[in-house]
């Protein structure tokens, strides 16, 4: 009897310290949350999970959804991390004005996250990357490689062979009147594209997704050198998916609440068999370059780049301040990683939504045509060379409305390094800050009509356009280092596109529909294709 009355006192005791304790930290929290220095309008947020419940797994639209309801400057919360967003011109001028490292305040991506560092990202690479040095080394290592004439001109052809090859197997597909997933094809076709290009041996995802459509029984007679094309590409975009959750949500969350437990730890997985595969890659190049006599000339992947950057076989002649060696294994790691990071879901999604709006609008696609007809004088495999890129005017003009109406990175951040003032209130230093680029770009403040498709207002009105209101590849110091090789891709597919075949949408009243995975990734964009008609 005794020990049964000793266990209820003691059982009680501890549910009342527990319960104290909870109500404690939840009275604490909101003391805090009240009593801070600078208020921005935005939702409440409820202790642990901050606005989290109110989020769910589509930040761009819960961004929109605050917007609406909170104004272009408010705040929200995950756990107890303070988050703010953005949505006027004139805000954004001073997150990504300043063109030098000198003169801006937001030259860190993001406030500094434990997540982030788990996924190497933290002093690594470029795009999450804090440490400035390597930072600076790593940009100027891309820019400098993926921006050079000889660079693009390998790309060019690199990719209307990708580019012809998948025509092959769609004119199998017309025959037999099916239709074409854009979204699947436009991501084989960027790690075909990419990976080949980074590292100078084949890959055969285009192949591997023929071979799996099981087209009347054809199969693809091309064997690329990297197995499992399709299966890298995934553990990619994985890999981008991760960025966001790891970033937002915090360690406490992602390691112990059911649900969230599971996804940390399939992202971390994820991130090991990435960085397995790397080493492979630069394992097997290293070895074929210190087996190249010094006299013979190496392939200028940007792996080989890579590699023999501040050797005596440097190709590039690449160093920043200190980076006067040549690079570390976990130095080469990173950037290539994030060759394909960067290289691939943002390019392939972009061109998706492109198909998808010139597809759904004919006439524009016509315009297209019209154009490479008058720039090449022949829509019979026309020679494309870099030179005449600058020509297409119009074709920019579409890429650029399709970023605007619906851009593949919808919501993107910056962080202060220093306290910022925005409208009277105090955005503390090494705070995350957020500017919605769908909301900029679709205000009918800076653009007329934005809800209608029109490539024009980018050859008629581009000089009225308010600054800062679109930003399709960013600006400032942390401008996207591979628009070039972007551009280069995606041109060289629509001109071979367009040059081709007619397309029409599977269902013509179709929107564009997408699933949130830190990018926009389209989904059942589905086209009827056809042999050209003259």
């Amino acid at each position: 009897m005794f020990a049964d009355k000793l266990f209820v006192v003691v059982a009680n005791n501890f549910f009342t310290i527990i319960s104290l304790t909870i109500v404690t930290y939840v009275i604490q929290f909101y003391i805090n949350y009240f009593n801070r220095k600078s208020k921005l309008p935005g939702p409440l947020p409820v202790p642990i999970l901050g606005n989290l419940h109110q989020i769910g797994n589509d930040f761009p639209l819960a961004a929109e959804s605050f917007r609406q309801k909170y104004g272009d400057l408010y705040e929200f919360y995950m756990g107890s991390t303070r988050h703010v967003v953005i949505s006027r011109a004139d805000l954004a001028e001073k997150v990504w004005g300043p063109l030098s490292i000198k003169n801006t305040k937001f030259i860190m991506r993001n406030a500094y996250s434990e997540g982030v560092d788990e996924l190497g990202l933290g002093t690594r690479g470029m795009v999450l990357n804090r440490d400035i040095e390597s930072w600076s080394f790593n940009r100027k290592f891309l820019v400098q490689s993926t921006s050079s004439p000889s660079f693009l001109r390998e790309a060019i052809k690199l990719t209307s062979k990708v580019n012809e090859e998948v025509f092959k197997y769609w004119r199998i597909m017309e025959k037999v009147g099916m239709p074409i997933s854009i979204p699947d094809w436009m991501d084989v076709i960027g790690i075909d594209v990419v990976v080949t290009t980074a590292t100078g041996k084949r890959m055969s995802s285009t192949a591997e997704l023929f071979n799996k459509l099981n087209v009347n029984e054809q199969k693809s007679e091309i064997k690329g050198m990297w197995n499992n094309g399709i299966k890298f590409a995934e553990a990619i975009f994985t890999y981008n998916e991760s960025m966001a959750f790891m970033m937002l949500l915090s360690p406490f969350i992602r390691r112990n609440f059911p649900g969230f437990k599971s996804i940390n730890q399939k992202y971390l997985d994820n991130k090991t068999w990435i960085n397995d595969q790397l080493e492979k890659m630069i394992s097997e190049r290293r070895k074929e370059i210190e087996n190249t006599p010094l006299d013979q000339p190496l392939e200028p992947s940007i792996l080989t780049i890579l590699l023999t950057t501040n050797t005596e076989r440097d190709l590039e002649k690449i160093s920043v301040g200190k980076n006067d060696q040549p690079l570390a294994n976990d130095q080469l790691s990173s950037i290539l990683r994030e060759v394909f990071t960067g290289g691939l879901d943002t390019t392939s999604n972009t061109i998706s939504y492109v198909i998808y709006f010139i597809a759904k609008y004919r006439d524009i696609y016509l315009k297209i045509r019209d154009e490479v007809l008058k720039v090449y004088g022949t829509l019979d495999n026309p020679n494309i060379v870099l030179e005449s890129f600058e020509k297409l005017k119009y074709m920019d003009a579409v890429i650029q409305e399709s970023i605007r109406s619906f851009p593949t990175i919808s919501v993107i951040s910056r962080a202060a390094t220093e306290d910022v003032d925005f409208d009277g209130f105090t955005i503390e230093a090494d705070t995350t800050v957020y500017t919605n680029l769908k909301a900029l770009s679709n205000n009918p403040k800076y653009f007329t009509d934005p809800e209608k498709f029109n490539p024009d207002r980018f050859l008629n009105d581009k000089g009225s356009m308010v600054k800062y209101s679109f930003l399709p590849f960013g600006n400032g110091v942390r401008m996207c280092p591979g628009r070039a090789w972007a551009m280069v891709q995606m041109k060289t597919f629509l001109i071979k596109l367009v040059s081709t075949f007619d397309i029409e949408l599977v269902d013509k009243n179709a929107e564009v529909k997408y699933k949130y995975a830190t990018v926009n990734r389209p989904v059942d964009i589905n086209l009827h294709i056809k042999a050209r008609k003259d």
